[in-house]
């Protein structure tokens, strides 16, 4: 149904193809493989290239295998109008996606009369998902609007959209995936989708100089796990990252030594499954196994990035510790109330301390007696200290009497304290390689107290994924997302919150510097080296807050990463 929509979205605003082609000749680009026509979208003046492939089909005997390059070259014009399938994957955000292996594609949206000699800023999308699903073609993520705000405010940008595995199909682990040298294949797919950006984003009209990579969610772990990727050698594949409720220091990841307590037995249960467990090869035998039979044998894990030794040589934090990150312009940023989204934790099961005790002893590789009671003493039994914070006394007991307190940990932990962490260290980086770097803290609810696969029960609040809700920064307009099910309102001034920030985000992409958006009447963004600040983004009553929101808390995580496991 997403899908749908997104596509409706974009031929709503277009004459049908017989119209414009018998006007005006389809958009191509000449890349290194060969020919792709596109299609035009002649109200928003803009180019669409749909299903553009960066891998060699990852079927057969590339399933469960790290991608490959595209070698093929086509003859003639290969048409670029319809999206592949979205990679497999799970977790509620699969509804309404076609799904299918075949799908290491990526789409471009430009605009139209944009040659190769301009040369314009390009922002590389990642999507969430908990790296259990999503894809390029969900409809929250219609990049169209966002462009056509660029050229609103003469700022004209490229953005691309790839698609990655997810799932037991992109970060399956085991001794067996060890051996094979397959390990983090997800991650894998996403650099490769940047370097083939690199290689060919010219002949869109991109400048590969000029590229900003974003994400939120697992997108922005996934952009916090590329700046300390290969030990922070980025090789120039961006310039920019902007990380949206995600970044390197969010959840623990394991190591291969862990695997046989973590994952050994996830593998073992798929391959019992589908009956390879006997094989000689179990890893080669679910290369056979029919597509419907592996993605039901998969549908019950949750599988996330581990330390390969490879794309992730250590532990983030470590990276951190040794400067190996590499170093490029910062946006970041997160939501009050990160907390409160249901998958987070901690709903109906935190009703004392003692509750809370174990919650927190449990927590990465286990934390000592005295480091939990630091967390109960930073983290007290007061309601009005807790998430969703500026609640008062309110306990929101249905959900557990100390959810609050609950909450309000989970959150820090692995978010808030993370985004804090990076942009102090990009921040004190020398000045002979430091770049600019901007906060953010997103402090607006769904104007109906609901986000849809997030956190539909109350306390909602400024919850996780809020402030990427189908308009805020994809700037998408309420006449064409009122089905949606992440529908930002029907208040104007909520769009008017999404004019700024989508806007502030070109404008980053752009100049690497958000104030230069147009929206009159703004507070002026400090870069963050010079005020370490945060632009704190409300409907109606957005400000600049110095970063200290939490300071005792947040400075307490970074002290314990490496218990922790990030």
């Amino acid at each position: 149904m997403r899908a749908a929509l997104y596509l409706a979205s974009l031929f709503a605003l277009a004459s049908s193809n017989s119209d414009y082609e018998d006007h005006e000749a389809p958009p191509r680009a000449i890349t290194q493989n060969g020919t792709v026509q596109g299609f035009r979208l002649p109200d928003f003046k803009e180019d669409v290239f749909l299903g553009i492939p960066f891998a060699a089909p990852p079927v057969g005997d590339l399933r469960l295998r790290r991608p490959q390059p595209y070698l093929n070259t086509w003859e003639g014009v290969k048409n670029a109008t319809v999206r592949s399938p979205s990679c497999p994957g799970y977790a509620g955000f699969d509804v309404g996606l076609a799904l299918g292996e075949d799908c290491l594609t990526l789409d471009v949206v430009r605009p139209s009369g944009t040659t190769a000699g301009h040369r314009l800023p390009v922002l590389v999308w990642i999507y969430g998902g908990g790296f259990d699903a999503g894809g390029s073609a969900d409809s929250r993520y219609n990049t169209s609007y966002l462009v056509n705000a660029s050229v609103a405010i003469d700022k004209p940008i490229i953005v691309i959209s790839i698609n990655y595995r997810v799932g037991g199909w992109g970060f399956l682990a085991s001794e067996e995936v060890v051996a094979a040298g397959e390990l983090n294949i997800g991650l894998f797919d996403q650099r490769l989708a940047l370097k083939w950006i690199q290689e060919n984003v010219w002949a869109f009209g991109g400048d590969p100089k000029k590229v900003t990579i974003s994400g939120e969610s697992a997108g922005g772990f996934s952009v916090g796990y590329h700046l300390t990727a290969f030990d922070g050698k980025h090789d120039g594949l961006f310039r920019a990252a902007i990380l949206e409720s995600g970044n390197a220091l969010g959840p623990g990841i394991n190591s291969i030594a862990q695997l046989n307590t973590t994952y050994q037995p996830t593998f073992d249960n798929v391959t019992e499954t589908v009956g390879c467990s006997e094989a000689a090869d179990p890893l080669d035998c679910l290369r056979t196994v029919p597509y419907e039979t592996l993605f039901d044998a998969f549908s019950p894990f949750v599988m996330t990035p581990v330390l390969d030794g490879e794309f992730l040589t250590q532990l983030p934090s470590t990276s951190f510790s040794l400067g190996k990150v590499a170093p490029v312009a910062i946006l970041a940023g997160s939501n009050t109330d990160e907390g409160t989204a249901s998958f987070f934790g901690p709903r109906n099961s935190l009703n004392t301390s003692r509750d809370i005790s174990a919650m927190v002893s449990g927590m990465g590789i286990g934390l000592s007696n005295s480091t939990v009671s630091k967390i109960m003493e930073l983290y007290p039994d007061d309601p009005t200290q807790g998430c969703p914070f500026n609640t008062g006394s309110e306990r929101f007991a249905d959900q557990g009497y100390m959810y609050k307190r609950g909450a309000a940990i989970v959150g820090d932990e692995v978010i808030h304290a993370g985004r804090r962490f990076t942009t102090k260290y990009y921040a004190s980086l020398p000045n002979h390689v430091r770049n600019p770097v901007y906060s953010y803290r997103f402090d607006q609810p769904p104007w109906n107290g609901i986000e849809e696969y997030v956190a539909t029960v109350a306390p909602v609040f400024a919850t996780h994924y809020s402030e990427e809700k189908i308009c805020f920064v994809f700037n998408i307009d309420p006449s064409a997302s009122t089905a949606n099910s992440n529908w930002i309102g029907p208040h104007s001034e909520y769009y008017d919150l999404s004019n700024l920030m989508s806007r502030s985000w070109i404008s980053f992409v752009h100049d690497l510097n958000p104030n230069h958006h147009g929206v009159w009447g703004t507070p002026i963004w400090p870069e963050y080296s010079n005020s370490p600040s945060n632009f704190v983004f409300r409907v109606g009553k957005s400000e600049i807050e110095v970063d200290n929101w939490r300071s005792a808390q947040l400075e307490f995580w970074s002290t314990i990463w490496g218990q922790l496991k990030t």
